[in-house]
């Protein structure tokens, strides 16, 4: 018989699987000796389906919450990173300074990510001049869901927009379809070059971003912020957000999304994944 998450779990995991306790509302795939099991809406139902090539973890995030990551098999993770490294350069030169977290470069193996100590570093400093600047207001959004409502289409678009070519483009589709076939909802949380894809789909919102309001605009992953003279300018940035976020298929997290009348606010919660002002979850 499945575990259920109401059991007890003397050693912090559900018996017999990789996976924290928590409620099935934060845990729609779970990998229990090997199968992967998709949760549907009724968490009474578990449907199965075989698979050896992945394992979800559940993890705490350090500002609360929880977040579930996923662990690839070794061979599709070599796959996933060969695919997208062929379109990194692509990437990286449609991303301006707006994207801190998560810039890539190809290596021998195939690609990395920036250090995230160090990229963090660069970014807080970044806020923090900005916030010590003439800029009377900011606008910080959140987008709600971000990795999981990411879909094939909107992936496939967003290099094709950038000037990838449609040979390129198919493989990390044909990827992402396979993860999908396994349970996976839009890009799975954890591997590299997730991160990379998910900057490519939102560029455009950075590109939005820029040109509606007069400061400079900043975006650590999927959270943003944008610094303005006057509230006036940060709500022009709050209306491009919400509308280039709808033109990718995204949507902003309502509660985690303002006009600040101090920047310094900003500032004090700079570093990522941060309770901000009124609940606001700024970086």
């Amino acid at each position: 018989m499945l575990p259920h998450p109401a059991a007890d779990c003397p050693d912090g995991l559900l018996p017999g699987t990789n996976v924290l306790p928590t409620p099935t509302s934060f845990r729609p795939v779970v990998t229990i000796r090997g199968e992967v099991h998709v949760r549907p809406n009724d968490p009474s139902r578990l449907l199965r389906r075989r698979s050896d090539a992945l394992r979800t973890v559940v993890v705490a995030k350090p500002g609360g919450g929880i977040r579930t990551l996923t662990v690839l098999g070794s061979r599709d993770l070599r796959r996933y990173e060969a695919v997208v490294a062929a379109v990194v350069p692509s990437v990286e030169r449609a991303l301006g300074r707006v994207a801190a977290a998560n810039r890539a470069q190809l290596v021998a193996t195939g690609l990395r990510l920036e250090a995230w100590p160090s990229a963090r570093r660069r970014y807080r400093r970044a806020v923090a001049s900005a916030a010590a600047g003439p800029f009377r207001a900011a606008f910080v959004g959140d987008v709600r869901d971000c990795y999981g409502s990411i879909t094939l289409a909107e992936v496939a678009r967003a290099l094709h927009l950038i000037g990838v070519h449609e040979a390129r483009v198919e493989p990390v589709v044909e990827t992402l379809r396979w993860f999908e076939e396994l349970g996976v909802r839009g890009l799975p949380v954890g591997p590299a070059p997730s991160a990379v894809l998910a900057n490519a789909v939102l560029a455009p919102v950075d590109r939005a971003l820029t040109g509606a309001v007069d400061g400079p605009v900043l975006r650590w992953v999927d959270d943003v912020v944008a610094f303005a003279t006057d509230r006036q300018s940060a709500g022009r940035a709050a209306a491009a957000f919400e509308r280039a976020l709808d033109d990718v298929g995204l949507t902003p997290h309502p509660g985690k999304c303002m006009t600040l009348r101090d920047p310094g606010a900003v500032r004090a919660s700079a570093g990522g994944s941060h309770s901000g002002p009124q609940g606001c979850d700024v970086a």
